[in-house]
């Protein structure tokens, strides 16, 4: 007999799973109220453009080493220049 033939002893404590025998009665959906509370206003979209300073904030200020690498790492990827998308 060799180490491969040998058999792996059984753990006593472990078992099969079982699934449970009641089912909990606080799971599931509760009853659908009478009444819905209103939605919260959603305000119009505003048709104004971003100023210099909400890009520079939304952008992170613009870093140019930032820039670089991206490019660097897009052309060594082979996905070609970014600035050509």
């Amino acid at each position: 007999m060799t180490d491969r033939d040998e058999r792996l002893p059984v753990n006593p404590t472990l078992a099969p799973h079982t699934p449970p025998t009641t089912p909990d009665p606080h799971a599931g959906p509760g009853p659908m109220p009478d009444t819905l509370p209103d939605a919260p206003p959603v305000p119009a979209p505003s048709t104004d453009g971003l100023n210099a300073q909400e890009v520079t904030t939304l952008v992170g200020g613009g870093d140019a080493s930032r820039a670089e690498t991206n490019e660097s790492l897009a052309n060594a990827e082979a996905l070609g220049d970014p600035d050509d998308r």
